[in-house]
């Protein structure tokens, strides 16, 4: 077979009983949410890339690696998400929502696109659950959200889970730490790969981002920036920790967490996974208290995460499932048909059926033994037979797969036995 188009570098194809397993997280996940109190909401695919350059912030990774950008053909530069956060803001502006009391809570599930090396879990397309709460500067909303995010993670039954917070000031306070990092890493200008230096005059926090082990060691020597907190920092992150503990989630302090977007200020957080030695990030946020105003809003304070649904699935040892050894969707009855005219009648006298169960119509021609074996294979309790004896006489024959009983039922008998049948 000379197969003439493949996927692309960085996406898969999931299908079959995978999106059964997808579709079973995804329920669970709109459970809990809803609980919590957030509404869905869905935002295209495809942004303005200004977007993108003033909330996630030019100099990062994601914005100058990563972003699949490209010009429409009347000239505008279009990028696909490479994160929700700045579209939920974009579409609470541009929908009115400023106008609501109280505050907003949505929640999104979702494809993203960043140009990254595939590696387990980690593709170019990806896919995200988040939340976004807007509208509340209150500490306590920011360990609502924490909880929320294990919240979901329990839904699933994922274990071994860390939680790590930390503060990275606000205005008031970040500007003078900024300053007196910045002197320390040009003082080391040495210790840092020339790729990296360019973020000393962007941003400098970005570089507690960095997986280059030598940076990491450098930073490790200089002061944590807990230390330049101003009071209202200081008390704001107290108090998310301290709300934290009374709602029994286990959480630990870690000065280098700045997460590497730029619209973050105060609490920022991180949940991993631990499976043997190895760890994995599997969600992340924040509080972004400025990011609304930045889009041409009021000033209007808001936080939120997001989780990698392919980095949760494997750590719950869900690996992908090979679609050439995979079943496909159960059903409850299973119509065989056999002849000329079968296939019709079949489909017609059982379509009532689907009303209250899961149903196939075999149409694929194949000898009685064959689809009595599919039958079984997609877990049917039920085998409806159709062939020329039955359209003869205007019923079908019905298999009791469970048990092996076999009889003939008239056709406007079939609704009640078949119920009967299927609820004994």
């Amino acid at each position: 077979m000379n197969i003439k188009f493949r996927r692309l570098k960085g996406t898969r194809d999931i299908l079959l009983e995978e999106v059964e397993r997808w579709r079973w997280c995804e329920d669970r996940w709109a459970e809990v949410l809803a609980r919590y109190g957030y509404g869905e909401i869905r935002t295209p695919i495809i942004e303005p890339t200004a977007l993108f350059l003033r909330s996630v912030g030019q100099g990062t990774d994601i914005v100058d690696k990563e972003m699949y950008t490209f010009e429409s053909k009347g000239g505008d530069s279009l990028t696909l998400r490479p994160e929700m956060t700045a579209s939920v803001v974009r579409a609470y502006l541009e929908n009115g929502l400023t106008r609501q009391p109280g505050t907003m809570k949505f929640y999104y599930m979702g494809p993203m696109f960043r140009h990254d090396r595939p590696q387990a879990g980690r593709y170019r397309q990806f896919h995200q659950i988040g939340v976004e709460a807007i509208g509340s500067p209150s500490p306590v909303l920011d360990a609502e959200v924490i909880h929320t995010a294990m919240a979901l993670f329990d839904a699933v039954d994922a274990q071994g889970l860390t939680v790590s917070v930390n503060s990275i000031g606000c205005p008031e306070c970040r500007p003078a730490y900024v300053d007196d990092l910045k002197k320390f890493l040009n003082d080391n200008l040495d210790r840092i790969p020339p790729p990296m230096q360019a973020r000393l005059d962007i941003n400098p926090l970005r570089l507690f981002d960095a997986k280059d082990e030598g940076v990491q060691e450098l930073l490790a020597g200089f002061k944590p920036i807990s230390s330049m907190l101003c009071g209202s920092c200081k008390e704001h992150f107290q108090t998310v920790r301290g709300t934290l503990d009374e709602m029994e989630v286990p959480n630990q302090e870690d000065p280098s967490l700045v997460r590497g977007l730029d619209y973050y200020c105060r609490t920022t957080f991180e949940i991993k996974a631990q499976a043997g030695r190895k760890t994995s990030s599997l969600a992340g946020g924040g509080r972004y208290d400025y990011l609304v105003e930045q889009c041409g809003g009021p000033a209007t304070p808001a936080v939120g995460f997001s989780i990698g649904i392919e980095r949760t699935l494997l750590h719950l040892n869900d690996d992908p499932i090979d679609p050439q050894r995979s079943r496909q969707s159960k059903v409850d009855v299973y119509v065989a048909c056999r002849g000329d005219g079968a296939e019709r009648y079949g489909l017609v006298a059982s379509d009532l059926l689907r009303g209250f169960c899961r149903l196939e119509v075999d149409t694929s021609g194949r000898s009685l033994k064959a689809q009595a074996k599919s039958a079984n294979l997609r877990g049917a309790k039920i085998l409806l037979i159709v062939g020329q004896e039955e359209l003869a006489t205007g019923s079908l024959q019905m298999k009791n797969l469970e048990n092996g009983e076999q009889n003939p039922v008239d056709r406007g008998e079939l609704l009640a036995v078949v119920r009967k049948a299927l609820e004994g």
